[in-house]
């Protein structure tokens, strides 16, 4: 019996789930919204929870730089 189950690839990370997936600390990725350079929507009740688009941080983290000591 073959599984036809389809794994599913996250489409946006909760900000423990983002620091998780990238390896990046919360304060710098925290940093990178409140620059502007990594966007986040943001849900709740009162619109606080920041929820980070998965292509949003694929984007945010090609942009940083290749080289160690060189910034953008």
């Amino acid at each position: 019996m073959s599984d036809d189950r389809i794994a599913l690839r996250a489409v946006s990370y909760t900000l423990a789930g983002a620091v998780e997936a990238t390896g990046i600390s919360e304060d710098t990725i925290r940093a990178a919204i409140a620059d502007g350079s990594l966007i986040a929507n943001y849900v709740g009740a009162k619109a606080t929870k920041p929820v980070l688009r998965a292509v949003e941080l694929d984007a945010w983290i090609e942009s940083l730089p290749t080289s160690r000591g060189r910034t953008a």
